[in-house]
């Protein structure tokens, strides 16, 4: 009986090509859009899940409340927190310390080949307690020994053309003796957390003050705990330990707590330090309603289309039950047509798949596969999607068309109520809300996005070339090669400073406390070194006061305050007004200065606020100080270049700073380039958005074709009295189409106040973001409406121009 219904399936999908295209299409599209995004939500949640031990790792979070009320989270602690718990307490099975000290110029110690690498160091626990897998080495003994380095089959490849480089050394430029390497590390997976190449031994700097750090926030920690733990009483010990050795004077509260290891990807809003990309369960959850949206919608289609042209195959199903067909057969022959449609739509749709992934790979910054080595939970997830299509698909044909009378289907008489007339007018009310909901995200997520990268920064970010300073050879020649490259005809201005606008790196904090103001109020400023050409290169306005002097001796204690630090300050006029800078953040907390170096400086300018910071953020006070202080360092040459010959300036400014030092390499990247970074996931979920509202809009328009359809065959009769009549084509084509116009209609708007909730809750995000007009919602439902009319006219005007003689030619 199986095989009967199949070929009898394959027959009358063969019989109706193109009903079997339409079927095929849509359900394809669906099963191809929910197999892409599907995948990508897979990987999201299950970050950092692939350990063996990931149910009882947990990170270490410190929560800190200074004195006057202000809160921070800190995913880093002192040294001795997670050795002091380790030794102490008997839940702790094992604890990991990793610390980034910075970049490194690193390279095989056989070879003149250079690279700036991320210098991270991790005590031994780092490979017992993660499942990362050593392609060679002991994972037991790799960070053991001093001077021992564990290396990436990507870096391998990168220093000695080779991942066979167990035993090879690596010299690094902040440390005489080469690291040996004790591992090779297969390249660590996009979903997780960590992404370094190199890892140096922690015990290559015991003596560097760690065993008494209880203070600090330096190292990320991670604990082990035994499976019978519970967390919150760990972390109440922990407290205890710690609050018995951390140093009395410090006037901050603070309290660690444990975070699972399994929520740090979703639950790391607000806490400084986290490393790797974070995620949203928000975008999850949408993600996943448009891929079940877009799935259901090619179900609702193939039902729609099925019914649509039953007409046809009255007489057939007739004759089935006149000969002895039973309800049963009747409706396992409907599901065999629908699993077998569905089949074929989902080969289809994992060819795309396949096809798609590389490009889908590309914008969403994933390395998602689909293959024999696949996670069987994705192919178990595929078999039971195929299933849950194919009955959703076949259950109403089955259901409605095998229990009809023999008799009537003989008359081609199907009796259509008004029960189903509500349940398909409803079902493409919900396609097109669905739709006009996605093409409104879409318009929101590109306007602001747009607006972010137009707006007005407060400085001219376009053409401006940010050369890095990677030694101290290139600091201390920074005066000669800034002068050198001002020589170069295609630069136009030069300007070196501690940091840059649109900075990836920390941008430290300081305290300013005014010397007039009893007692002393702290303000935290941001910080910014900075020498005379920083304003005129970056097009910074100078609002009031001075800039400060080429070659002043006297300016290496004087700033210039923006107007919002200048405001908090209450300083109206720069007249060498004296503040005072007690304390300094790099990232973690504030360090006092030294106590026999008070940093005093004169107020000698005030520039106009410019956006330093995502325009996520809101404007923030900031203090520029002279290049030469005693707080930071320069870190960067900000060159104006002309846009002729860009090749050739860049290699000419190569060559000025190799003058001075050859053996670091010349890094470099434009800042508006930097600057986009700053917005690379909205730009991400702008795409899916657009993929899903264009995917949801086609589905659509196959189900208002699929109605457009129905509502033709069962008003032919009518069509063809009302032109013999006298009715117009254009009449005709009026009297088929409004009522779908009014379905699109009701879908605006029950759409629109659903859309409005939903972006306004994104644009929050944003500091700086555009208004919700009238016009996006205007424009959203307007697309909806032509696309419906355009959709349902090709039926209307096929069935207005029949002749009416044949249809009435049966009365």
């Amino acid at each position: 009986m199986f095989k009967n219904h199949i070929k009898t399936a394959w027959r009358h999908i063969w019989r109706n090509k193109i009903f079997t295209f339409i079927n095929v299409v849509g359900l394809s599209v669906g099963l191809t859009s929910f197999l892409l995004i599907a995948l990508y939500i897979f990987d999201e949640v299950t970050f950092d899940r692939f350990h063996q031990n990931a149910n009882n790792i947990y990170r270490l979070v410190e929560h800190r409340t200074t004195p006057e009320g202000k809160e921070t989270k800190i995913a880093g602690t002192g040294y001795q927190v997670s050795a002091g718990a380790q030794a102490n307490l008997p839940e702790v099975k094992n604890a990991v310390r990793l610390v980034a000290l910075g970049r490194a110029n690193v390279a095989p110690s056989n070879s003149t080949n250079i690279f700036y690498e991320d210098f991270w160091i991790s005590s031994p626990g780092f490979l017992q307690i993660f499942d990362f897998k050593l392609l060679q080495g002991n994972g037991q003994t790799a960070l053991k020994a001093p001077h021992s380095v564990i290396v990436t089959e990507e870096m391998a490849r990168k220093m000695f053309g080779t991942t066979n480089a167990l035993g090879k050394s690596i010299k690094v430029d902040r440390e005489p003796t080469p690291f040996l390497v004790t591992g090779v590390l297969k390249n660590f997976p996009v979903n997780s957390q960590f992404s370094f190449n190199l890892l140096f031994s922690e015990v290559t700097y015991q003596d560097a003050g760690f065993n008494t750090d209880w203070d600090s926030n330096n190292f990320y920690t991670y604990l082990l705990l035994d499976a019978k733990a519970n967390p919150q009483v760990v972390s109440g010990k922990i407290n205890q330990l710690v609050a018995a050795n951390r140093k009395p004077d410090n006037q901050d509260k603070r309290q660690l707590t444990l975070q699972p290891l399994k929520e740090v990807h979703f639950n790391s809003e607000g806490i400084e330090g986290t490393l790797g990309k974070t995620g949203s369960l928000t975008y999850i959850y949408v993600f996943s309603l448009i891929a079940v949206f877009v799935l259901l919608l090619a179900c609702i289609n193939y039902t729609n289309l099925t019914t649509a042209l039953f007409s046809k195959r009255a007489k057939e199903i007739g004759v089935r039950k006149m000969i002895g067909a039973s309800r049963k057969t009747l409706a396992n022959q409907f599901l065999a047509e629908a699993f077998l449609t569905t089949f074929i739509s989902l080969v289809l749709a994992l060819t795309l798949v396949k096809l798609l992934l590389p490009y889908f790979n590309g914008f969403t910054e994933k390395q998602l596969s689909l293959g024999p080595g696949t996670d069987y939970r994705i192919w178990l997830g595929t078999a039971i999607i195929m299933l849950l299509v194919g009955g959703l698909s076949g259950i109403y044909p089955a259901l409605f068309q095998s229990r009809l009378n023999p008799l009537v289907l003989f008359k081609s008489k199907i009796p259509v109520g008004n029960d189903s007339i509500s349940l398909r007018q409803f079902l493409v009310v919900m396609q097109f809300a669905v739709s006009i909901v996605m093409i409104v995200a879409t318009l929101v997520v590109y306007r602001q996005i747009k607006y972010v990268s137009t707006k007005d920064m407060g400085f001219t970010k376009s053409q401006l070339l940010v050369v890095d300073i990677n030694s101290g050879k290139v600091r201390q020649g920074a005066e000669t090669i800034k002068n050198e490259f001002a020589k170069i005809a295609q630069v136009k201005g030069v300007t070196v400073s501690s940091r840059v606008p649109g900075e990836w790196k920390n941008l430290p904090k300081v305290k300013v406390t005014q010397n007039n103001t009893a007692p002393a109020a702290d303000h935290e400023m941001f910080f910014l070194g900075v020498d005379d050409k920083f304003l005129p290169t970056y097009e910074i306005e100078l609002l009031k006061g001075r800039n400060f002097r080429a070659g002043s001796l006297a300016d290496s204690s004087a700033v210039l305050l923006n107007q919002t630090a200048a405001h908090e300050l209450g300083i109206t006029e720069p007249s060498g007004q004296i503040i005072q800078i007690p304390a300094t953040n790099f990232g973690s907390s504030f360090d006092p200065m030294p106590a026999d170096k008070p940093y005093r400086v004169r107020v000698v300018g005030i520039v106009k606020d410019f956006n330093f910071q995502s325009l996520r953020e809101p404007l923030a006070p900031m203090v520029l100080a002279f290049h030469k202080n005693p707080v930071h360092n320069i870190d960067y040459f900000t060159a104006r270049v002309s846009a002729a010959n860009m090749s050739e300036t860049i290699k000419q400014m190569e060559a000025v700073l190799h003058n001075i030092d050859q053996e670091h390499l010349f890094e470099y990247h434009f800042l508006d380039s930097q600057w986009d970074l700053f917005y690379r996931e909205d730009k991400i979920r702008e795409t899916i958005f657009l993929m899903g509202a264009a995917l949801a809009i086609f589905i659509g328009c196959l189900g208002l074709f699929g109605l457009a359809t129905f509502a033709a065959e069962q008003r032919t009769k009518e069509i063809g009295i009302r032109k013999v009549l006298g009715a117009s084509i254009q009449s005709v084509v009026i009297m088929l189409s409004k009522d779908f116009l009014k379905l699109v209609f009701i879908a605006a708007i029950i759409a629109f106040p659903v859309a409005w909730y939903a972006m306004h809750q994104w644009l929050q995000d944003f500091a700086y973001r555009i208004n919700l007009s009238w016009g996006i919602f205007a424009l959203a439902g307007g697309i909806g409406v032509l696309i419906a009319l355009f959709t349902v006219s090709f039926q209307a005007i096929r069935a207005a121009v029949a002749n009416p003689v044949k249809s009435l030619r049966s009365e």
